[in-house]
């Protein structure tokens, strides 16, 4: 439901603090809020257009790099992928971009745009600021539950998984890191008539190619043969990135694992937005099974 600036005092605070936006936005006749869970996303509707506004919750302060996203997101903007910041800061978190008119891609035409839209980010060349390696942010998390969840979920097996997986993976590690965006889900992506547009670049960073592709293929839900048309629109892009399919059920594994301990922080930290524990138990016991696959 779209609000007056007069609903919503955090937008008003941030043009209080930041008289910039004023210029850039002009004034603001509505704001619509938007899916985010890090983050208050509104798009704001004024006198000089449309744009996104992105206010960070407090709760998630100091856990994004903000000059490394900031870095970031100028270079992927630069090749055509992400929205461009008109105002970024990465003090307050603050950061708006112009808003574009999002369609409804074709389940048969999105797995490709997204390849392509990936191939372009890896095979650019560029160098990210910061690295993403799933096995540190694994143990990140579990040392971040251990420490401060009082309800510490059981996570003896998906310990062991990872070690496990870690063992089997000398023969597959060859490829080196690339530009990476890191956070592939389906609210990240948004569809416009002429574009693939890839949003929410807090997780971005230097990492293997595997990541972005296995994340992407989980959390779009792919099946096979969209999956085949994702990684096929990836390699016509950048042949020499593509990683093995023994290196992709790896990664793919590792990443439900990943996802499963952030829900289970979600918990900790008392968030009721979605059901976290059936979340965190779908991912823990797909990330067994697919282990188990790959091991026997």
């Amino acid at each position: 439901m779209p609000h007056s600036v007069s609903d919503t005092p955090d937008i008003r605070r941030a043009f209080q603090v930041h008289p910039v936006l004023f210029d850039i936005c002009g004034l603001v006749l509505r704001a619509v809020p938007q899916t985010g869970l890090s983050n208050r996303v509104y798009r704001l509707e004024t006198n000089k257009g449309s744009f996104f506004l992105r206010l960070p919750r407090a709760e998630t302060a100091g856990m994004v790099d903000r000059q490394a996203e900031a870095r970031n997101i100028e270079i992927a903007s630069g090749l055509g992928i992400a929205l461009a910041p008109l105002f970024c800061d990465p003090a307050s978190g603050i950061l708006v971009t112009g808003a574009v008119e999002t369609v409804n891609p074709e389940a048969d035409d999105l797995p490709s745009r997204l390849g392509d839209a990936v191939g372009r980010l890896h095979g650019s060349g560029k160098v990210f600021a910061g690295t993403l390696d799933a096995d540190a942010v694994f143990n990140a998390q579990k040392l971040s539950l251990v420490s401060n969840c009082q309800d510490e979920p059981d996570i003896g097996l998906l310990d062991t998984l990872i070690r496990d997986l870690r063992l089997l993976e000398d023969e597959t590690c060859a490829l080196m890191p690339v530009p990476s965006h890191g956070d592939l889900s389906p609210g990240n992506c948004l569809a416009s008539s002429g574009n693939l547009w890839l949003i929410d670049w807090e997780y971005s960073a230097m990492a293997v190619p595997a990541w972005d592709l296995a994340y992407a293929i989980l959390e779009h839900g792919f099946s096979g043969p969209q999956e085949a048309a994702f990684l096929n629109a990836y390699r016509q892009r950048v042949p020499a990135h593509v990683p093995s399919r023994r290196q992709l059920e790896i990664m793919k594994t590792k990443c439900d694992a990943v996802s499963s301990l952030w829900a289970h922080e979600q918990l900790c930290r008392g968030s009721d937005k979605t059901d976290f524990r059936s979340f965190a138990r779908t991912r823990r016991e797909r990330a067994l099974k697919r282990a188990q696959e790959i091991i026997r």
